[in-house]
């Protein structure tokens, strides 16, 4: 077990981008909400085409953006300091994870989450905890 927790530590950052792509690649790519048990829409259709849903097409914005900023964050040298420079990408995480359990409640009635937005939140919760790792361990 600690030798899978130091190479974690170790690749960090690759895995952290890993995630957030991941992340988007779930909501907007595969289905992310399921209206009826019938029609399966992704996180970009309902983005773009997704006339009638309203705040839950808001909210789809941001649910898509968080990730986004992980990656850019990581990838690209923000100016931040103090504690926000360190906890910039588990914050993201975790906005995601919210942005989309509120997106969930801002769904109208015969529509629901589908495995897609289920896995987005999944990943979000593992990006928090490899942002983290140093809490999780004793190491």
């Amino acid at each position: 077990m600690d030798e899978f927790v130091m190479t974690i530590k170790k690749h960090k950052e690759t895995i952290v981008i890993a995630l957030a792509i991941l992340m988007f690649i779930l909501f907007g790519f595969c289905p992310a909400i399921d209206i009826i048990g019938k029609a399966k829409i992704d996180g970009l259709k309902l983005l773009f085409e997704g006339s009638g849903l309203g705040f839950a097409r808001f909210l789809s914005i941001f649910v898509l953006l968080a990730p986004m900023f992980v990656a850019l964050g990581r990838s690209v040298d923000l100016k931040l300091t103090g504690k926000l420079a360190e906890n910039f990408s588990a914050l993201c995480f975790v906005a995601g994870i919210v942005l989309c359990l509120l997106f969930a409640l801002a769904l109208p009635s015969g529509a629901n989450l589908a495995w897609g937005s289920w896995l987005y939140m999944l990943t979000g919760v593992l990006g928090v905890v490899v942002c983290r790792i140093e809490m999780f361990t004793k190491n």
